[in-house]
């Protein structure tokens, strides 16, 4: 009877794990196009000066967003969640490959201006990709998924990814060889619409294959004395526990960190690429090239280092193998600048963490509660991301941010004086930031073995005694 139900579960298991890489692997080739396009885009149509504002808008956005985001994890059942997002992308896609085609608004205007509305829409609406589509499929993983499933079955889910990851800008890259902009931008829109939708139908199969028995993960199992389900939670809610559980403000460490970091290397290798290539096509074609090197890089991480280190090492072990390697990266970027060096330190970094970190790190999320692994994971990663890359942005190029003061404000002598202290102060803040992240991968790691030792679930309320 034992082994009975043992061979259910597995067979349960192979659904969830086919799926989950079908949906991820849809994300993640989405992602390889639609990301270069976005940096395109925002430098062909608005300027790569703007940058830094486009990255101070999003952080403000945030709040919005976060907002909103609660509001329909309240209205509806968490499994919804990533659905209703992946459809709204994948319209919104859709809608932008036409407005391409627009003689005014799109392509064939070649004038370049901070009044471009849709240069903006289209980088602020794709900047929170990450947070709405990628964050949410993990989230979902992670509510569904025991300890052991995703010690075993992440790498596996990450390194499907990751070669749809190497094959979708080469064919992007392909298309724009083959095609004007006018035309391959618009059809690379309607390919990613598409594979989101892809995405969207994945998880919707676990969901209508599984039964809802086989869908609780490790958080549900362990929590006998749940909230009030009738009882909805506070917008504010994940930011609360962002505060209030050390273990959550341990991870939003690791978030701001590696986007700060990445973000100071990233945005030297803009401005370098910009200086190198004119037009959207090449620009276009060097984002996509420099997308599958990191994607094939990180497609060995995740198929030959993940499950080997988590077996051989653990989960302490793993958290600190990022912000190492980091380090060094960073020690080479600083005293050898050029587009070839930035370029690597950057392949590097991306895929470092896809192929890597990301599954490494999203297992830090399943010892916790359902608030914990969609509302605070949201807000740490739509302020870890917003707020390390509008603060690395000035760090990194704090003249670039002249354009957002009056004329008597950037010709003072403070002014300048300011520029040129945050310009020195960048090497050591994000080397300070690296060794931060080692300290706090390694203190997480140890809870995180520590809670499941226990059968403890992190963020859960003590039931109330009856009186």
């Amino acid at each position: 009877m034992h082994s009975s139900k043992h061979m259910i579960h597995e067979g349960y298991d192979k659904i969830k794990t086919f799926y989950l890489a079908l949906a991820h692997s849809a994300i993640i080739a989405a992602y390889s196009i639609v990301r270069p396009m976005k940096t395109t885009v925002f430098i062909s149509f608005v300027g790569v000066s703007y940058v830094p504002t486009a990255k101070i808008v999003s952080f403000i956005m945030a709040p919005v967003l976060m907002f909103l985001y609660s509001v329909i994890l309240n209205a509806t059942h968490k499994n919804k969640v990533a659905t209703i997002f992946f459809g709204i992308y994948a319209v919104a896609i859709a809608i932008f490959s036409m407005l391409f085609i627009h003689p005014t608004i799109g392509l064939e205007n070649t004038f370049a201006s901070s009044s471009r509305i849709f240069g903006w829409i289209f980088y602020l609406f794709l900047d929170f990709f990450n947070v709405l589509i990628l964050e949410t499929f993990w989230a979902f993983a992670n509510s569904i998924s025991s300890p052991h499933f995703a010690k075993e079955k992440y790498s596996i889910i990450s390194a499907a990814a990751r070669a749809t990851g190497i094959a979708a800008p080469l064919l992007a890259c392909y298309l724009i060889d083959m095609l004007k902009p006018l035309i391959s931008f618009p059809l690379l829109c309607i390919m990613a619409s598409i594979l989101l939708t892809v995405a969207l139908v994945g998880l919707q199969r676990i969901t209508s294959n599984v039964p809802e028995d086989y869908l609780a993960g490790y958080s549900r199992d362990h929590e006998a004395h749940e909230n009030n389900p009738k009882k909805k939670s506070g917008w504010l809610d994940g930011l609360k526990l962002l505060f209030k559980e050390p273990y959550v403000l341990g991870i939003f460490v690791l978030i701001y960190s590696f986007n700060y970091v990445s973000t100071f290397a990233d945005f030297q290798m803009q401005a370098l690429a910009a200086a190198t290539f004119s037009g959207p096509a090449a620009i276009a074609k060097f984002y996509y090239i420099y997308t599958a090197i990191f994607q094939v890089l990180g497609f060995f991480f995740a198929f030959v280092g993940t499950n080997a280190l988590l077996r051989r090492f653990g989960l302490p072990f793993c958290l600190m193998v990022s912000p190492f390697i980091t380090f060094g990266s960073l020690l080479v970027l600083l005293n050898f600048k050029s587009l070839t060096v930035a370029t690597v330190t950057m392949v590097i970094f991306r895929a470092l963490n896809y192929g890597f970190n990301v599954p490494v790190r999203e297992m830090l999320f399943i010892p916790t509660t359902e608030t914990i692994q969609f509302k605070s994971k949201a807000w740490i990663t739509s302020f870890g991301q917003t707020l390390a890359e509008s603060l690395s942005s000035f760090f990194n190029d704090p003249s670039m941010a002249a354009h957002l003061f009056s004329r008597s404000i950037t010709t003072s002598s403070a002014f300048t004086s300011t520029v040129q202290l945050l310009g020195q102060a960048r090497p050591a803040v994000a080397l300070l930031l690296s060794g931060g992240w080692f300290a706090t991968a390694y203190l997480l790691g140890n809870k995180y073995q520590e809670t499941i030792a226990h059968n403890k679930v992190i963020g859960r309320r003590a039931p109330k005694k009856d009186l």
